[in-house]
């Protein structure tokens, strides 16, 4: 019994390390960080694969691994996590923003609603396009390949060899720049659609001087703006599906990674 104690604790500084790299992706991964999930499930489901994933790395920890060393390289261990995370919960921050700009546009801002996915409150439209986006996601495989993304990372970047360096904010910077594109692609049919509405309710207002535009602006542009979202999120399927999988192949290449589909 005294052998195996030993045993134990001289496992522990590794087994903490694979379980600091993995916990960044719980906490900032899209779906496995959302508060809809219960706290003790994702701390369960982060010890289980840092069990399964440990004696397959074991080797790559060095021989007089000590607690300071651990205490030293786990910052540098979360940072792997978090950037994998973030930078595709930036893509669903992308798409609530696009839902926001429909909203605004389309006059029904000022109505929020809670999203459980992102913790924080958006507009109707902003939750519908990001369900529609975890859908995609799921269905997708899209949690999968993140994880294996993770758990391949520990191929090339060895426990105790990474910190915090330029490529983590130039890679985050390449996702909020996809994010960004990503948002105006899906708001542009209801963006156009509201500016040939207005553009017509303009000329309907200088032939028809007695017409109260300010009165049927309203209802027309919030019908439109509704309809058109209704007929381009369905179509919006295949670009959320090519936004999940660029995102997932720039992370790849960043961390030096074969290509999902290499």
């Amino acid at each position: 019994m005294p052998w195996i104690s030993m045993e134990i604790l001289a496992a522990l500084p590794v087994f903490a390390l694979v379980l600091f790299r993995l916990s960044g992706l719980m906490l900032t991964g899209p779906v496995l960080s959302s508060t809809v999930i219960p706290r003790q499930v994702r701390i369960a489901f982060t010890a289980v694969l840092a069990l399964m994933l440990f004696p397959v790395v074991r080797g790559q920890a060095p021989a007089d691994l000590t607690l300071s060393m651990v205490m030293a390289g786990a910052f540098g261990e979360l940072i792997i996590g978090v950037t994998i995370g973030l930078g595709l919960a930036l893509l669903f921050t992308g798409v609530e923003v696009g839902g926001l700009m429909i909203g605004q546009q389309a006059g029904i801002a000022l109505g929020r609603v809670f999203n459980p996915i992102q913790n924080q409150q958006t507009t109707l439209t902003g939750q519908v396009y990001s369900l529609v986006l975890v859908l995609v996601f799921l269905l997708a495989g899209g949690h999968r390949a993140m994880i294996a993304a993770l758990l391949d990372t520990f191929e090339v970047i060895p426990m105790l060899s990474r910190g915090f360096d330029s490529s983590v904010v130039v890679l985050l910077a390449e996702m909020l720049a996809s994010a960004f594109i990503l948002a105006i692609r899906l708001a542009a049919p209801v963006l156009i659609a509201l500016m040939m509405t207005s553009l017509a309710l303009g000329f309907l207002s200088r032939t028809m001087p007695q017409l109260n535009i300010l009165s049927v602006g309203f209802q027309v542009r919030l019908m439109v703006g509704l309809s058109v979202a209704a007929l381009a999120i369905g179509a919006s399927e295949d670009v959320m599906l090519g936004a999940i999988w660029d995102g997932l192949e720039a992370i790849r290449t960043s961390f030096g990674l074969d290509p999902i589909h290499g």
